[in-house]
């Protein structure tokens, strides 16, 4: 028997880093949206005594489904050995959390979403029934936004971002916003969903982003010009969106290799 699962991603529509732990893992602030993903796994059972976790497109280190396994294993779940192929829609290094979408489906099937918080950051919420959500802490403190989900469009640019290169540059630039402050800007959420221009909603990353790829400024005046409410950049990087009150066609630079609707 094959079981087939459809994953979903993440949309970070604001992202503040506070701090950085002891241990090593950086405190947040951030809204989430979910948002599908177009990733499928296709599950049945494994051929020998292991995992077997495969995607067709190469992914770098222990791929996070099979690391989802390992980890629920070791925390009591009687789970057999699978075969998982994974289809990739959304190309890895996006900051759309495609890889841990797929955690968490293969974690819910299992019945295993308590573990969710040491696979990832992103995890938790996608184990979770919510569609927009605060997220703060590393992932694990969810509270729900009872507001109706904004629609975009999300681009995806040719490079790719290394998140862990990424938040040790933002460790070395430092961090300016505190909790309080980082909870009050969902507050543009709300503006930009009433049809109220908002403009560049506050990523922390952004910083990092510019400096090697100004071209987000070409693709922040695209979204302006075309009347969007809100733009910005979805975790760390490299996905660009737009928050749009009307259905839009754009006409994408070459270096946009992949267009998402939500």
């Amino acid at each position: 028997m094959r079981v087939i699962l459809p994953t979903f991603a993440k949309l970070n529509l604001t992202l503040r880093v506070i701090s950085k732990r002891p241990d090593g893992y950086h405190n947040l602030v951030s809204t989430f949206l979910r948002i599908p993903s177009g990733d499928v796994l296709y599950i049945s059972p494994a051929s020998g005594n292991r995992d077997e976790v495969t995607a067709n497109i190469p992914l770098d280190g222990e791929n996070i489904v099979a690391k989802a396994l390992r980890i629920a294993r070791t925390e009591g779940f009687r789970i057999p050995y699978l075969n998982v192929k994974i289809h990739k829609s959304i190309p890895p290094g996006s900051g759309l959390g495609a890889g841990s979408g797929n955690a968490a489906a293969i974690l819910k099937w299992l019945g295993a979403e308590r573990v969710a918080a040491k696979i990832g950051a992103d995890v938790p919420f996608l184990c979770s029934f919510l569609n927009i959500a605060l997220v703060s802490g590393i992932g694990e403190h969810i509270e729900s936004v009872k507001e109706h989900e904004p629609h975009g469009v999300i681009a995806v640019p040719e490079w790719q971002t290394n998140t862990a290169q990424a938040y040790a540059e933002l460790d070395a630039m430092g961090f300016g916003v505190d909790t309080m402050l980082a909870r009050t800007e969902m507050r543009d959420i709300y503006h930009a969903n009433a049809g109220r221009k908002v403009g560049l909603l506050p990523n922390d990353f952004l910083k990092v982003l510019l400096k090697d790829h100004p071209k987000y400024n070409e693709l922040f005046r695209m979204f302006e010009r075309a009347g969007a409410d809100a733009w910005g950049v979805s975790g760390s990087g490299s996905a660009a969106f737009a928050v749009l009150n009307k259905p839009t066609i754009f006409t994408w630079p070459d270096y946009v290799k992949h267009v998402l609707y939500f």
